[in-house]
C-alpha cells in the first residue's frame, strides 16, 4: 500500500478511485493509490510511482486515463528542486490498479534554452537554482489540471501560465503565458496598501499607472 499525504482524489463511474498522495518527504517521488470506491472497506488495489508533490488527480471523461499535476515543490531550503511534470497513466478497463509500466510523465526538457520548443518570454520563470541544470524544468510547477477533448490543460501558478497537454502522446505541447493586468487602467484599481491610517477609509481604490501585477492562476475546470 501507499503512504503519504492525500491531496486529491477522484473516482471514475465504475467505482475505480484514486488518490494523489505526496510523499512524507515532499521532494521524493509520489504515488498514486488504486481503490474500489464500491467496497464498503475500500481496499486497496494497488499503486504506482508519479512525480513529484502530486497536487491534483483528474480523469478523462472516458475513464481510460488519470492526469496527474506533479508540483515538483522546492524544500524549505531549496537544497533540493525537483521537476514539476504531468504523470499521464492508462487505466485498466476494469475496476483494478495500473501497473508502472502504464504511467507516462510528460516533462519540460523541451523549453530548455537548448530545447526544440520555445517558451515566451512573459512565462516567468524565477528563484534560486540549487541545482546546475534544468532551470526551466524545476521551476514550472504544475499544480491543478482539467481535460478538454484530446488536451489537458495545467496551472502553473508562479510562472503566470498554462501547460497544453496532448494526452495521447503524454507530452507538453506549449506553455502559454496569461500577461499582465495594468493597474493604471481605470476600472483595474487596487487597493495597494493593508496598512491604512487610524479613521480613514477601510478600502482606497486607485489606479497606478505603470503598475502591472501578474495572475498567478491556482485552480482550473472546463
Amino acid at each position: 500500500t501507499g503512504s503519504g499525504i492525500a491531496n486529491s482524489i477522484a473516482v471514475r463511474d465504475d467505482g475505480l478511485g484514486v488518490i494523489a498522495l505526496e510523499n512524507e518527504d515532499k521532494t521524493a517521488p509520489g504515488s498514486l493509490m488504486f481503490f474500489d470506491a464500491t467496497d464498503t472497506s475500500a481496499t486497496v488495489l494497488g499503486t504506482v510511482s508519479v512525480g513529484s508533490l502530486p497536487d491534483m488527480v483528474a480523469l478523462t471523461p472516458d475513464g481510460a486515463h488519470a492526469l496527474v499535476a506533479n508540483e515538483g515543490e522546492p524544500d524549505e531550503d531549496f537544497a533540493t528542486d525537483p521537476e514539476g511534470s504531468v504523470s499521464v497513466v492508462d487505466l485498466p478497463a476494469e475496476v483494478a490498479a495500473p501497473e508502472e509500466s502504464d504511467v507516462h510523465t510528460a516533462d519540460f526538457h523541451d523549453f530548455e534554452e537548448s530545447g526544440s520548443k520555445t517558451l515566451p518570454d512573459d512565462v516567468r520563470v524565477f528563484g534560486p537554482e540549487p541545482h546546475d541544470d534544468l532551470p526551466v524544468s524545476r521551476n514550472l510547477e504544475p499544480e491543478y489540471i482539467t481535460v478538454a477533448g484530446d488536451k489537458a490543460y495545467a496551472t502553473l501558478q508562479e510562472a503566470n501560465a498554462i501547460a497544453v497537454l496532448d494526452i495521447a502522446t503524454a507530452e507538453v505541447t506549449e506553455v502559454l503565458p496569461l500577461g499582465f493586468k495594468d493597474h493604471g487602467q481605470v476600472g483595474n484599481g487596487l487597493d495597494a496598501s493593508d496598512r491604512d491610517p487610524e479613521d480613514a477609509p477601510e478600502k482606497n481604490i486607485a489606479e497606478y499607472p505603470g503598475l502591472k501585477g501578474a495572475y498567478m492562476p491556482d485552480t482550473i475546470s472546463t
